[in-house]
Formats: C-alpha cells, sequence, structure tokens
C-alpha cells in the first residue's frame, strides 16, 4: 500500500519536460501541483485523486487514496544554488507569539505523509529540475520547533546557528516560514533530474500553431 517513487518519478519526468515544452514560464507552485494531480491521475485513477488549486487548506494540497491508504502531500517549488535547497512554507501571521508559530509548524508536519518538492537549478543555456520526496519529520525535528533554538531579529525570527538547515521567520512577508536547507541533507529522497534546455522553452506552442490550417493564419 506504499507511494510507487519509481513508477511516479518516471511519469513525472515526462511530464515536465512536456509543460516545459509548452511554455517559457518556469514551473512554480501551482504548476507544480498539476503535474502531481496528472501524474496520480494517471497512475491510480482519477476518482482516487483529490486535488483543487484554490484550496485554502494548510500543508495538504493534493490527497492520494492508494489501495484504501489516504496519502497527503504538500507540495512545493523552489530553488537550488549552491549545493542549498531554498523553500517557503507557513504564511504565519495570525499567531502572536513565536511559541504558537512553532506549535503549528509541528501539527501541520504531523498531519502530512511526505513533501514533494521541485527546485530549479539555473545555468547558461539550461534548467535542471530536482524532485524530491521530502519526511515531514526532515523539516520539522524537534530542535527545529523548540523556541529555546530561535532568536529574534531585525526581520522577524532566525533558526539559531547549528542545526542541519537554516530556517526564519520574515515579519514583512506575513511571517512567511523559509527554508535554506542543503541539498545532502535531503539527498536520499531525490527522484529525478531533469534537464530542459532555455532554447526548447515553449517550442511546443509554435510547432501547434505552424501545424493549424494555413486559413486561420
Amino acid at each position: 500500500m506504499s507511494f510507487n517513487s519509481q513508477k511516479f518519478s518516471k511519469t513525472i519526468g515526462k511530464l515536465v519536460e512536456f509543460k516545459s515544452g509548452t511554455t517559457r514560464v518556469h514551473i512554480n507552485s501551482t504548476s507544480w501541483e498539476e503535474l502531481i494531480w496528472a501524474t496520480l491521475v494517471f497512475l491510480y485513477g482519477e476518482e482516487k485523486i483529490d486535488w483543487d488549486s484554490q484550496s485554502h487548506e494548510k500543508s495538504v494540497d493534493i490527497k492520494a487514496n492508494i489501495n484504501g491508504k489516504v496519502f497527503k502531500i504538500s507540495a512545493k517549488s523552489g530553488s537550488i544554488k549552491n549545493g542549498a535547497l531554498t523553500i517557503s512554507s507557513y504564511r504565519l501571521t495570525t499567531f502572536n507569539n513565536l511559541a504558537d508559530k512553532l506549535r503549528f509548524i509541528k501539527n501541520q508536519h504531523e498531519n502530512l505523509d511526505f513533501y514533494l518538492t521541485c527546485s530549479k537549478t539555473m545555468q547558461k543555456e539550461k534548467i535542471i529540475y530536482t524532485i524530491i520526496k521530502i519526511k515531514p519529520n526532515k523539516l520539522a525535528p524537534d530542535w527545529m520547533t523548540k523556541e529555546k533554538n530561535w532568536t529574534k531579529t531585525k526581520t522577524g525570527y532566525q533558526l539559531k546557528p547549528g542545526f542541519d538547515f537554516k530556517a526564519k521567520i520574515v515579519t514583512k512577508m506575513s511571517n512567511q516560514l523559509w527554508y535554506t536547507i542543503p541539498v545532502s541533507y535531503v539527498k536520499d529522497g531525490i527522484l529525478k533530474e531533469v534537464e530542459i534546455l532555455k532554447k526548447n522553452l515553449g517550442k511546443e506552442l509554435i510547432k501547434f500553431l505552424n501545424n493549424l490550417p494555413k486559413s486561420l493564419k
């Protein structure tokens, strides 16, 4: 009854290639959710997958009923630079103090089965999308949700140095939580790397239009 990472990564890798051919816009959070949805529908059937791009349910973006077990998935897009993965997470404005913010983070991670992240590495002539499956406790270990391990800053709060990754809560950005994570910390969850040549971005759109009847031109 487990999530089949091998089948998923093979299929979504093809979809990332296809999607990149139909747009010059880089894969973002909403398009990433859609690619996950399409892959899961292809693998398990539309009636098994619950996704609403306008849903405001915190933490859970997609639910997949696989062989009787419901998997709760959080989809994140991000970027990789100099060996570090940067992703954004919850907006925590509704919580008045740090203790409440951290308690919420802990509770939300306990409600998830896993993250699926798609992060881009920008190079001169190509984009590399790295797809990673991350266990919730990797992003909310005990030390990360303890108030004593955070410090107040001019911009909000920051996780103190000396831990496995960096994190901050930025006041001016709706108290949004940001992670900066060494890729080595999550390397065991890397499912796929997809290389896209920049010159091929959106080319399928032009190809489609060129194949329309001449009467439409």
